[in-house]
């Protein structure tokens, strides 16, 4: 399953890179530039920014595909006043790592990894063709070292919100934020509307 939504918050991040980093399957990368920036590859968790650049990551599993594609997007005028351009970093069999965040005490939402299958990637082939042929990756490479990923991130985990693996720290946040009702992306301390407390 290429999908994992799950909760993770302080320490839990700093895990879950260094699993990425030891499982030793993936050339990690940025998934967007800072403005102006090069795409920056990380080898190891202590190059990952805090912040946004080391929220949003794309793993390439070594050995899958052609590997990742720096692509260069200008801003048009006036829309960043310091900057004129960033790149972002695609490629059909890539994998996404993504931090979830804490909207103050009243919400955490997942974080979550995720890639493309490949009848997806052969669907959307004629309309992203700068990709290539999504026939040129090892599918089965991506799916699996996904796989492994997912796993050692479940055996993080110390509970379960319905499907989604709770990390520790997460679970510590969650309990003193009083943190009850999931719908949306996360969790909240207040419920949605319509739906009964």
């Amino acid at each position: 399953m290429p999908n994992l939504d799950f909760y993770a918050a302080g320490d839990d991040w700093s895990a879950v890179l260094e699993t990425v980093f030891d499982l030793a399957l993936f050339r990690v990368f940025e998934s967007d530039s800072e403005p102006d920036r090069e795409l920056r590859e990380f080898h190891a968790l202590t190059e990952v920014p805090d912040g946004r650049q080391g929220r949003s990551l794309a793993l390439f599993a070594v050995g899958s595909g052609p590997g990742p594609m720096a692509k260069r997007m200008d801003f048009l005028p006036g829309v960043h006043p310091d900057a004129t351009f960033r790149y972002c970093c695609e490629g059909w069999g890539l994998i996404q790592l993504h931090h979830g965040a804490a909207v103050g005490t009243r919400e955490l939402r997942w974080s979550h990894t995720n890639h493309n299958t490949e009848k997806r990637a052969a669907a959307w082939s004629a309309t992203v063709p700068r990709l290539g042929d999504p026939a040129a990756w090892n599918w089965a490479a991506v799916t699996s070292a996904s796989g492994r990923l997912n796993r050692a991130i479940r055996r993080m985990s110390v509970s379960k919100i319905g499907s989604h693996p709770v990390l520790p720290s997460a679970a510590d946040f969650i309990a003193h934020a009083g943190l009850r009702y999931e719908y949306g992306v996360g969790i909240h301390a207040t419920p949605a509307y319509g739906m009964s407390r």
